[in-house]
């Protein structure tokens, strides 16, 4: 991974305490970043807390609900009262649904998804970006996917609420241009996350099937995520804002 050095520097993770998030999180951290962790689970953000404060790092966990505004709210005036500042934001929270035929979607299943991938990353903004404003600029990341720019048979509530991501991504990059904000989406493709490492063991074929549509012929690590996240907020990225950025092994290419 690209060294960054990021001291002095406050990035908040929605999402912050598995997966994607939370590698990201450590690589903040290593590149010498205080870091706050929000996120729904408490035992979770303990147990990520604890595991950052072991190698060293500055890390605050608040329990946030990114559905809920207030809630939001909290995790991001936690964040100036006990670090002053905020630099960064990676609005990884996010929801993957199920998969259903077009006339079996569950709207429950719909709303929720919703709730999470879309309304969360615009909530997360609205508190974010006035905490940046205070401390001189700063940059976002939102995680969008590969379906956030494409389409999946029968997966409707999760590319309609990523392809909201990008959306959402350009409009505030566009108005925060000229007042030292860049907000970017983050196109993921397949990533061994927790949740596919499971999925590999009750639906290998799908999973196959999956890794199969990627030309580089495997699925992304959770810490290449994390590194294109943290060049999207560093200096190297200063010139590029309103752009979903694909880490996808090829899968928009082919």
């Amino acid at each position: 991974m690209t060294r960054y050095d990021f001291t002095g520097r406050v990035a908040l993770i929605t999402g912050g305490t598995s997966g994607i998030g939370l590698a990201t999180a450590r690589a903040f951290a290593r590149a010498g970043a205080s870091v706050v962790l929000a996120a729904r689970g408490e035992d979770a953000g303990r147990e990520a807390r604890a595991a950052l404060e072991a190698e060293g790092a500055r890390v605050r966990f608040f329990p946030s609900d990114v559905r809920d505004d207030a809630s939001v709210a909290r995790a991001v005036e936690g964040t100036l009262k006990d670090f002053g500042r905020l630099d960064f934001a990676v609005n990884s929270a996010g929801s993957g649904g199920d998969m259903a035929s077009l006339e079996n979607t569950n709207q429950d299943v719909w709303d929720s998804v919703m709730a999470i991938n879309a309304r969360g990353v615009w909530l997360a903004m609205r508190h974010e970006i006035p905490a940046m404003l205070q401390s001189g600029g700063g940059a976002i990341v939102n995680l969008s996917s590969i379906y956030g720019l494409a389409g999946r048979a029968a997966h409707h509530a999760y590319v309609a609420s990523k392809h909201a991501v990008v959306g959402l991504t350009r409009s505030v990059a566009l108005e925060y241009a000229t007042r030292g904000i860049r907000v970017n989406a983050l196109c993921a493709g397949v990533t061994r996350t927790a949740g596919m490492r499971q999925a590999e063991t009750f639906a290998p074929e799908l999973v196959q099937g999956l890794v199969a549509e990627h030309p580089m012929g495997r699925m992304a690590t959770e810490e290449e995520i994390a590194s294109a996240a943290l060049w999207l907020c560093s200096d190297g990225a200063s010139y590029v804002t309103g752009t979903p950025l694909s880490v996808d092994g090829g899968f928009l290419a082919a």
